[in-house]
């Protein structure tokens, strides 16, 4: 009878210890965060100089230093190089060196094209211009292969991978472009280029625990959300993380936010990652019409900046699928040469000076 007592005790400990594993899903309210650090090895490569309270240092330090754990770093297939279109494998490489060195984990987004993609364009690599169908979908299973086999190699494999940027209209457009001018979809050819990425990952070396996102920008809309990811599972793709972005001037409010993530969470199986938002500190925002929502739920200020950050964070911790936040381009300054265009969304001024939402995520 000891026996059987013991036996029992040691194995509720040990499942109890198992909790603390790195593996293991986040517990009910906890939320790590993350940036699109894509750009700061071009930064610093002209010159930019990262301050806090007017003492220099290591950009992707200070970001570790206030709670940031995760990096995500674009890849573009062959980028031109010039201003913020130079993420190629290795200068992708190089990025993630430095970020591994410091302890984080990494994304690695996807673009599949030579620069921007993003809802309003999705251009297909000049290497994989008029090809047929068959002959892109292989493309791409063996371009991700390729690349993930490369970090792999580099000893800078990611934990996590995204199939594609913010692909809620298709991906490698004219031929993945999912919406006809006639209101039709072609759900059937986006999700065969997507599994076609999801394939690539799962033939690299090593490749068994990466989780798999799928992104689109629907933060706010529980109608484009629903659609979205019902045709993913309604044709078969085989994924982890449901990744949004959430812009107010382009997604809407903060309480359309808080309905959609309320109802992804019960209607899909999926953990969640906000996985791009921004505000803008400079005193400037943008003005409604066109794409842009008369949403401004706080002033376009350094301290309206860090009250929305630490409001979306709140509402993030609200949602038990919601497992991480992505701050996009935290990193940018004004600096000459570098043809990357300070947007007054970043973290810090133009000079390099940390805004106070530097700390907005840093919980203790």
């Amino acid at each position: 009878m000891k026996v059987i007592i013991y036996t029992l005790v040691v194995a509720l400990f040990l499942s109890c210890s198992g909790s603390n594993s790195i593996n293991e899903i986040p517990e009910e309210g906890k939320l790590v965060y993350g940036g699109d650090f894509s750009i700061i090895k071009k930064m610093e490569d002209y010159g930019a100089v990262y301050k806090v309270n007017g003492v220099a240092k290591d950009g992707l330090q200070i970001f570790k230093d206030n709670n940031y754990t995760w990096a995500r770093f674009r890849i573009f297939h062959t980028p031109d190089g010039i201003g913020p279109v130079c993420n190629d494998l290795k200068y992708t490489i190089e990025s993630a060196k430095k970020a591994k060195s410091l302890g984080y984990k990494i994304l690695l987004n996807f673009h599949y094209s030579d620069t921007w993609a993003d809802p309003g364009k999705q251009f297909t690599p000049a290497a994989w211009q008029n090809l047929s169908f068959q002959v892109l979908t292989d493309s791409v299973r063996i371009y991700t292969t390729k690349v993930l086999d490369a970090m792999q190699n580099a000893g800078v494999m990611p934990e996590m991978v995204q199939i594609g940027n913010e692909i809620n209209n298709g991906m490698l457009w004219p031929q993945g472009k999912l919406w006809s001018e006639t209101g039709s979809a072609n759900w059937q050819v986006l999700a065969t280029l997507i599994k076609a990425g999801i394939q690539g990952v799962k033939q690299a070396k090593n490749s068994s625990g990466i989780q798999i996102m799928i992104h689109a920008a629907t933060g706010g809309s529980i109608q484009e959300s629903n659609t979205f990811y019902s045709k993913m599972n309604e044709y078969g793709v085989e994924y982890n993380i449901i990744g949004l972005s959430y812009y107010p001037w382009w997604h809407g409010t903060l309480d359309q936010l808080g309905a959609n993530l309320d109802y992804i969470s019960k209607a899909f199986n999926k953990d969640i990652s906000l996985v791009e938002t921004a505000y803008y500190s400079n005193g400037w925002y943008p003005e409604p019409g066109g794409w842009n929502l008369d949403v401004k739920p706080y002033p376009p200020t350094e301290q309206g900046q860090y009250d929305y950050m630490v409001e979306l964070a709140k509402l993030l911790k609200n949602h038990q699928k919601v497992k991480s936040v992505f701050y996009w381009e935290p990193e940018v300054l004004d600096i000459p040469g570098s043809k990357i265009f300070y947007l007054g969304r970043s973290l810090f001024d133009k000079q390099g000076n940390a805004f106070k939402g530097i700390g907005a995520w840093n919980e203790k």
